[in-house]
């Protein structure tokens, strides 16, 4: 699992897996929204979606974190993929 935090032009991602360890990565990014979001993903199918997508930049659309994150490819218009968020408590 992967825990996404954006908060203005930062996004934190995330990961811990009690055998392995734990891993962070901070981006920075275009953002239209203001507000702190969190939400919670597969790791493995954004693998899988990185590994057809192959661009330098990657455009992702959040709106909620109950919501579905949609990858689009910037260059090919044919390639999106839709990752269901996992509820956290």
């Amino acid at each position: 699992m992967i825990r996404a935090v954006i908060d203005d032009k930062v996004m934190i991602l995330s990961s811990s897996n009690s055998e392995i360890g734990k891993a962070e990565e901070k981006l920075n990014i275009e953002s239209i929204n203001k507000e702190k979001l969190e939400i919670a993903f597969s790791s493995r199918y954004m693998l899988e979606t990185l590994k057809v997508i192959k661009d330098d930049y990657i455009l992702i659309l959040i709106n909620s974190d109950d919501k579905p994150i949609l990858i689009k490819s910037v260059k090919d218009e044919s390639l999106l993929e839709l990752i269901l968020p996992i509820k956290t408590y």
